[in-house]
């Protein structure tokens, strides 16, 4: 994951780290992390790449991170000095730990991509094509958005 304020938020307290992103929070204590480290995406950004037990690479965005890492070793968080690549971090714990997002989300992307291509045939048929049969109408651009549609979740 990859987040910056305001979306996101990054807190420390007794309890541990607490990663708040895109309705997602992430409570870390110093077991489950493999380590904190500096990192960039070149030419600007800065941030705080944290990586857990379970693979999965955490950036939050800050250019505060030279007073956030010693805050983190000081609560017990394993630190790497050594400054890292966030865009290969990122790559690398999706190969990983896979793709995020699940079967249903996918499956409900899929719903929507359909009734969206459903939904323009009926509105668009009397306009673009008034003489033309209901069946090709709607079978055409119907599969056509299904298609855009497998193709996209592919890439994902």
């Amino acid at each position: 994951m990859n987040a910056t304020w305001p979306l996101a938020s990054l807190r420390l307290s007794h309890s541990g780290l607490v990663l708040t992103a895109a309705r997602k929070r992430f409570h870390l204590t110093p077991a489950d992390v493999v380590a904190a480290y500096p990192c960039s995406n070149p030419p600007f950004a800065k941030g705080i790449g944290i990586e857990t037990r379970d693979g999965q690479v955490l950036v939050f965005w800050t250019s505060e991170g030279y007073a956030v890492l010693p805050a983190l070793q000081a609560a017990g968080f394993p630190i790497s000095p050594e400054p890292r690549r966030a865009s290969e971090e990122i790559r690398a714990a999706r190969q990983r730990v896979g793709p995020i997002g699940s079967a249903r989300r996918r499956f409900a992307l899929r719903g929507v991509f359909f009734l969206a291509g459903l939904l323009y045939c009926v509105l668009m048929k009397p306009v673009l094509a008034p003489d033309t049969s209901w069946a090709t109408i709607i079978l055409l651009p119907l599969a056509g958005v299904a298609l855009y549609g497998l193709l996209y979740l592919r890439r994902k």
